[in-house]
């Protein structure tokens, strides 16, 4: 957390009171300090983990709750999330610290 981008922000910023409306606006906005995060993929890795409230890792609850019940997510075992992949995050594997041991899927690029 001490390298977090969102350490210099609002903190209330990262936790809207809804998902639709101006907290809709409020979470893009918070998401976009998490976008030039270096330690975003540590950042939703405990996210998926923890599923605290709020935005973490660029994603809100509801995007957590929904990436973890994708089918990949269920094989990759159900005591944890698994690694981050850079997907989830939108960095390079390059940049990721999880993503960097995994290859890019066919037709992308790292």
């Amino acid at each position: 957390m001490l390298r977090g981008a969102c350490r210099q922000a609002d903190p209330e910023l990262f936790f809207p009171v809804a998902v639709a409306g101006p907290a809709a606006r409020q979470a893009e906005a918070a998401k976009a300090v998490c976008g030039s995060c270096a330690v975003r993929a540590s950042c939703l890795s405990y996210a998926l983990e923890a599923m605290p409230e709020g935005v973490w890792g660029g994603t809100t609850l509801e995007e957590r709750r929904a990436a973890r019940k994708r089918p990949a997510r269920r094989l990759a075992g159900a005591q944890s999330p698994g690694p981050v992949s850079a997907t989830m995050t939108g960095e390079s594997a390059t940049r990721t610290g999880h993503a960097a041991d995994r290859q890019a899927p066919p037709g992308r690029t790292a």
